[in-house]
């Protein structure tokens, strides 16, 4: 596995851990527009997870709660032993971690959250929205977040995505374009 993704999920435990919430979206963000420039789904999950911890902390009713604490500790020790799985190239704990992340994130969301739709089920249609700006087709956004089409299509209905002007670059160019800047 890539020394690049340990890097990056390093910087999500250490953003994490420092409450820095703001650029633990802006992380998670810039992971999601490599991830579907680069097609990895593992890095997609990666950049879900990120930004799904960016939104429970910033719930006021969640990080007051005793429970949260647990958690996050909890969190941030899944993150430290998933940088060393990739370290050593073992993708199977990674994905093992990763996963026991997600289902920390869901335990708590279901808990103490506020709505009947998970905070990750709502990263996956978002991400897969943003997936569809940079373009990606609507099945290839669905695929590498695992979100619902239709979910995606409510959600890019809600927005402005569809309104805004299409680009005079082709794809391959507003993808070389996108290499460039990373």
């Amino acid at each position: 596995m890539s020394p690049k993704m340990a890097k990056a999920v390093q910087k999500i435990k250490e953003t994490f851990s420092s409450g820095d919430v703001m650029r633990l979206r802006a992380l998670s963000n810039k992971l999601m527009e490599t991830a579907a420039i680069e097609n990895n789904k593992l890095l997609a999950e990666t950049a879900m997870m990120g930004y799904s911890l960016h939104k429970l902390s910033t719930k006021s009713h969640i990080i007051s709660n005793e429970k949260w604490r647990r958690v996050k500790k909890k969190v941030v020790s899944s993150l430290e032993r998933a940088t060393e799985a990739l370290e050593t190239n073992n993708r199977i704990e990674f994905e093992r971690r990763l996963e026991g992340i997600v289902k920390e994130i869901n335990g708590i969301d279901a808990k103490l959250g506020n709505f009947a739709r998970s905070i990750h089920e709502k990263a996956k249609v978002k991400y897969a929205s943003s997936a569809y700006s940079i373009g990606l087709s609507l099945s290839q956004a669905t695929a590498l977040t695992g979100a619902e089409k239709k979910d995606v299509l409510d959600y890019i209905g809600a927005t402005r995505i569809s309104d805004r002007e299409r680009s005079e670059l082709s794809i391959a160019q507003r993808m070389k374009k996108l290499r460039e800047l990373l």
